[in-house]
């Protein structure tokens, strides 16, 4: 069992699987975050402001437009996907058998192949697989839990690497997670979730860094709305500029009808953000203390996005109905993807007017390529864009 904090607390439902249900709502707004998405602002979690500075001239508004929708479009499918299997690896780590498993929404498996204790100090290996029968691997990851008692805190380490459909190595993402939890003597009152995340492609394109915030209250019937605070921040060498937001996002799971007591669907919404435009390389997420993110070096202002959303089943691999949009609310250019099967997802990034300026197709782990409306393309990497 993972080391818990030695105090006389407990979550309102006790049984096994609705404390797993419940590390499956935190771990939810621990990289639903990760996306630059949107939502109301929270005072807890603004975002500094940074010098101006001009960036590269003579880039197409469009351009860079663009870029920031399928950017933060992009975000919201790989938190999705963070989240699922950080569920899967604090489910093996408080219960996984070396055995394969299915996973508890959805299709997929999964399988821990190690797992010790040191000091106080989990260490566990566990595979995530496309299919039911852990033949197909997706995401080998490698992860550290510690408990500290006295401040009632689990410290998460993890290193993910993504494998395509295929089996060719995508990239590894690096995490590192705080989970306090909090409330009186008797219960779990709200559930706080701090992160910080890197994923590097293995092509070589830059880093993109992740930043997550989540305050997550307790309930003893139903999961109530709770708010992410996320940031992400990322080079694109093809215009000379970086992009970073920093964005709350508002999320309702809400049980399915004559669904498993893990079924849930998910929608979320939003309709503000901050972001930034600078130099290539000029922007990073910063942590001016461990609970907030901003946006660091010097950068010039972006209009606000507004997103919506929903899928299906919170799982690894949603059906059907699943889909989402991001819209600048100035101009109203629109960034929208759509779950056209378990395997593939299309979407298009077009002005109010119904100009075409990109299209994308992403397969069953998010990665693909992006034409913009010029003819260029560029890589889509396990849901982070490349260029």
């Amino acid at each position: 069992m993972v080391p818990r904090p030695a105090v006389p607390r407990r979550l309102s439902r006790p049984e096994p699987r609705h404390r797993l249900r419940a590390a499956a709502t935190f771990l939810l707004c621990a990289l639903a975050a990760a996306c630059g998405t949107t939502s109301a602002s929270s005072p807890s979690r603004k975002a500094t402001a940074s010098p101006t500075a001009t960036a590269t001239p003579g880039v197409a508004a469009s351009a860079v437009e663009a870029r920031l929708l399928v950017q933060q479009a992009l975000g919201i499918g790989l938190a999705s996907n963070v989240v699922q299997s950080q569920v899967t690896v604090l489910s093996a780590a408080l219960l996984g058998s070396t055995s394969c498993s299915a996973l508890e929404a959805g299709t997929g498996s999964s399988k821990v192949l190690q797992k010790s204790t040191t000091g106080g100090v989990v260490t566990v290996s566990v595979d995530v697989y496309y299919d039911g029968s852990c033949a197909q691997p997706y995401i080998e990851a490698a992860a550290q839990l510690t408990a500290t008692a006295a401040t009632s805190t689990i410290s998460i380490t993890e290193t993910a690497t993504y494998l395509g459909p295929g089996g060719a190595t995508l990239g590894a993402l690096h995490l590192s997670e705080s989970v306090i939890l909090a409330g009186v003597s008797t219960a779990i009152e709200t559930t706080t979730v701090d992160g910080t995340g890197t994923f590097n492609a293995q092509d070589g394109a830059p880093a993109v860094s992740l930043g997550l915030e989540c305050v997550i209250p307790a309930s003893s019937d139903q999961i109530a709305p709770f708010v992410c605070g996320g940031a992400v921040a990322q080079p694109f060498p093809a215009l000379g500029l970086s992009l970073a937001s920093v964005a709350p996002l508002t999320i309702t799971l809400t049980p399915i009808a004559g669904g498993g007591e893990d079924d849930y669907s998910v929608a979320f919404t939003g309709t503000q953000s901050t972001s930034e435009k600078g130099a290539l390389g000029a922007l990073s997420i910063t942590t001016p203390t461990s609970t907030t993110f901003a946006i660091g070096g010097q950068g010039t202002a972006m209009p606000d996005n507004a997103t919506s959303g929903h899928a299906a089943l919170f799982a690894l691999f949603s059906p059907a109905p699943t889909g989402w949009t991001v819209t600048d609310s100035t101009d109203g250019t629109v960034c929208s993807l759509t779950l056209g099967s378990t395997t593939q997802l299309t979407g298009t990034v077009a002005t109010a007017a119904g100009a075409s300026l990109a299209q994308l197709t992403l397969d069953q782990s998010g990665s693909g390529t992006i034409t913009y409306a010029g003819g260029s393309s560029s890589p889509i990497t396990n849901w982070t864009l490349g260029g």
